[in-house]
């Protein structure tokens, strides 16, 4: 989920006018010359991968045309049908505590931004920027 919000960010920025770019550079460096990050270390319940755990298997069947010629020079065709087992894997993950490094200030960080952006629009800031 996380993943998929930082690639709608990057759409959306790539879309954005030239102007809303220089707004948002701005309205960052801004908010983070006035807010600085604090990283606090601290303790979050993760999934993390343990492997995978054989469920069963199915049967893949394929059929193979072969050729072959005898001394005579005579082309035979025939069919053989070839079959494998493929496992069916389901990954298993357990829950662990594991230490991350947080930025507390982050969230107040993104609040002055958006309304920093909202303000700047309204001024019309880097309007001249094409």
């Amino acid at each position: 989920m996380k993943y998929l919000a930082t690639l709608l960010l990057l759409f959306l920025t790539a879309c954005a006018t030239p102007q809303e770019r220089a707004i948002s550079a701005y309205c960052g460096a801004e908010a983070f010359r006035t807010i600085p990050q604090q990283l606090v270390s601290q303790p979050v319940v993760r999934s993390i991968y343990m492997g995978d755990r054989v469920l069963g298997s199915r049967n893949v069947c394929k059929t193979i045309n072969l050729e072959s010629k005898d001394k005579d020079g005579k082309i035979t065709k025939t069919k053989e049908v070839v079959c494998k087992n493929y496992p069916i894997l389901e990954p298993m993950y357990q829950q662990q505590l594991v230490n991350e490094t947080v930025d507390v200030n982050n969230s107040y960080r993104q609040q002055q931004i958006e309304s920093c952006k909202l303000v700047s629009k309204s001024n019309n800031m880097f309007s001249d920027i094409k």
